[in-house]
């Protein structure tokens, strides 16, 4: 509930017209769910600009419209709003509302994971706390607004999941969730485009710390290189690691794959079993498990939440195909997320092949091309017997694999449809399967296609 002088001293925003008093009862910008009493938020998208459906939310009984534009609306009663930055104005709104409310709010980032931590981090303070996250990946400059306006008094600790892709993105972010807690997974190979290196990575990612002071407390992984070099550094917070290889606060130890299907390890001498065989997985957990044991979780809730994970649709997620698997990790790619993903087709248990479908990494700017051959020459090297590319960066990768690797099948594909028609040939049931690609490659749709072969069973 915010009132019309609450919104406006949020937003720095103009009265058009319409009353300068009044209550709306919740915040929206979606012109299909817009309900009596809400304030509407005219957002302008790639696809979509609310401008263009004022009228219609009025008559669905919006009390409150922001704008950019200017407009006239008829309604007497409907007060409008005006300001330079409709996304900004979510932003501001959010923030206000947030700062409401004298809970943990912990943010997190990094190059490969954030989702799939999140969702881990989420599942073991639920063992304890009522949590409020972001759904699926509304990590953007207006999925964590939405989020944060989701707060409610019965809420008792915040996990946000941030994303960036150019520069300036993370900083707002920040300044609008206001966190006390943030964790870093990884920095690596990510949305270079915009962002150049990894250097251009870590800096941008580094801003989620800008507002944390003195007693709060940034989490990070140990064994990132780029990472340690800030652990080194002084800062006006606190800083706790987790990790596998360097020394850390919180570290996992005894790491094997159990049964080709499992991943045991030991943290504090207590025995964990994922429903994965990521190694990369571990990092998660690990995170999962140093933010449970700071806030009070007990071992038992965060061992049990752990090993009761199911992993995102899309994020690493290990399907039984008839006698063999898919391991479907096609939400997203980039060489962190690859070379981890590479790494659990090597670990997972098969007796017949072990067949990669990989698609371009997008947003990698002008090392894309080098980045694609670095990865073709690690496929090389790992225990791939056919790999199946998909788009002409892909198809980089899948030459270089094979200049590496004599043995290797390699075929390439321009899309997922030529793709489905060189698995019907290569695929028999037993294998196990990695499917994997940026977002725009549509990899997803090989995934269904495999689910629903026959010859998975035959």
């Amino acid at each position: 509930m915010f009132t019309i002088p609450q919104i406006l001293n949020a937003v720095q925003g103009t009265l058009v017209q319409g009353p300068s008093k009044g209550r709306v009862s919740s915040v929206c910008i979606d012109s299909r769910i817009i309900k009596k009493g809400d304030l509407f938020v005219a957002i302008k998208g790639d696809v979509f600009d609310g401008h263009d459906f004022i009228d219609s939310v009025i008559d669905k009984g919006a009390r409150v419209v922001v704008v950019h534009k200017p407009l006239q609306v008829k309604n007497p009663r409907v007060t409008v709003i005006m300001v330079k930055d409709t996304t900004r104005a979510l932003g501001d709104i959010a923030r206000f509302h947030r700062l409401r409310f004298h809970i943990p709010v912990i943010a997190l980032t990094g190059s490969a994971g954030k989702t799939t931590t999140k969702e881990m981090m989420a599942a073991v303070l639920a063992r304890k706390y009522k949590v409020l996250k972001n759904e699926g990946t509304q990590n953007n400059h207006i999925g964590v607004p939405l989020t944060l306006l989701k707060l409610r008094a019965q809420h008792q600790i915040v996990v946000l999941e941030c994303g960036t892709n150019q520069p300036g993105d993370i900083i707002w972010l920040a300044d609008v969730a206001r966190p006390g807690f943030v964790f870093f997974t990884n920095i690596g190979e990510s949305h270079l485009e915009k962002l150049k290196d990894v250097d251009g990575v870590l800096k941008e990612k580094w801003e989620l710390t800008r507002f944390l002071v003195e007693k709060d407390t940034v989490f990070m992984n140990a064994d990132d290189v780029l990472l340690a070099k800030k652990q080194r550094q002084k800062h006006a917070f606190k800083i706790q690691t987790f990790g596998i290889k360097s020394a850390a606060d919180l570290m996992a130890k005894a790491i094997h794959v159990h049964e080709g299907r499992y991943l045991n390890f030991k943290v504090k001498s207590r025995k964990i079993k994922l429903n994965t065989c990521g190694v990369k997985h571990a990092y998660n957990a690990l995170a999962a498990f140093a933010c449970g044991l700071f806030f009070k979780v007990p071992l038992r809730a965060i061992i049990g939440a752990l090993e009761s994970f199911e992993f995102p649709k899309g994020r690493g997620q290990i399907i039984r195909l008839g006698k063999g698997w898919m391991i479907n990790d096609t939400y997203n790619a980039n060489p962190v997320s690859m070379r981890g993903a590479l790494q659990t087709l090597q670990d997972i248990e098969t007796r017949s092949k072990r067949i990669f479908i990989a698609a371009d990494m997008l947003e990698l700017g002008r090392q894309s091309r080098a980045l694609h051959l670095a990865l073709g020459r690690e496929v090389a090297q790992r225990k791939v017997d056919i790999l199946i590319t998909v788009g002409p960066m892909a198809g980089l990768m899948g030459k270089e694999a094979k200049k590496k690797n004599k043995k290797m099948q390699v075929f390439a594909c321009r899309d997922v449809l030529f793709a489905q028609k060189y698995l019907t040939k290569v695929f028999q049931n037993g294998d196990a399967v990695l499917i994997k690609g940026s977002r725009r490659m549509k990899m997803e749709q090989v995934a269904e296609f495999l689910l629903a072969s026959p010859q998975k069973a035959g």
